[in-house]
């Protein structure tokens, strides 16, 4: 960490949606593709063990990270064991009932050319910056979550398996069930367009900790 050779990249960004559904959707490692700009293919071999391609600058790079830490709600931390070497962590923090904030750290070992000139450039920081704007709107023009696996691992290793619905999806379709009044929907949809509105306020500049 201290001979200079390391690319350390933070970021963070606020998401108008429940914590619960923000964690969810990132979770769903192979569905990055359809908001990660330069990841091209996503395979999850087991819970712990992830494949990526990735393309830069025309190039095409695969790499194999291992999960070593995920909790619900709280964090994912992974080691990439095959291919551009960097250890990564995302956080998910609740400002406020339906406003989150996700923030990610990156820290790169750059192993040749192409990482070493993606340092002087900043390329790195700018592709995580945009990659989570992309998600940012992925997830809050669905307003849902596409699926949910609650787990948690630990040193690497799966310590509870659980695929049910998250306390929060369990609330929301409780609350569906009970009143499909005008005046309830009216009222989520407020609820949804004031976090809105407090995460535009609230901006996407805050400095934290990321993982691509």
């Amino acid at each position: 960490m201290g001979d200079g050779r390391r690319m350390p990249v933070q970021q963070s960004i606020d998401i108008a949606l429940p914590i619960d559904t923000v964690y969810n959707q990132w979770t769903q490692f192979e569905e990055w593709p359809n908001f990660m700009h330069r990841v091209k293919r996503v395979t999850q071999e087991d819970r712990c063990n992830v494949s990526f391609a990735v393309k830069i600058w025309g190039q095409t790079r695969e790499f194999k990270a291992e999960i070593s830490t995920q909790r619900p709600d709280d964090c994912v931390k992974w080691t990439v064991t095959q291919g551009i070497n960097h250890t990564g962590a995302v956080f998910f923090r609740e400002l406020a009932p339906g406003l989150t904030r996700i923030e990610l750290s990156l820290d790169v070992e750059p192993g040749g050319l192409l990482e070493k000139f993606a340092r002087g450039a900043r390329h790195v920081k700018r592709a995580a910056r945009g990659d989570l704007h992309r998600f940012k709107a992925y997830i809050e023009m669905q307003e849902d979550e596409t699926g949910a696996w609650r787990g948690t691992i630990e040193d690497g290793k799966v310590k509870r398996r659980t695929s049910a619905q998250s306390p929060g999806r369990q609330r929301r379709n409780s609350s569906s069930r009970r009143s499909g009044s005008p005046d309830s929907n009216g009222s989520r949809s407020h609820g949804r367009a004031r976090a809105r509105s407090l995460s535009r306020l609230a901006g996407s500049g805050c400095v934290c900790a990321h993982p691509l």
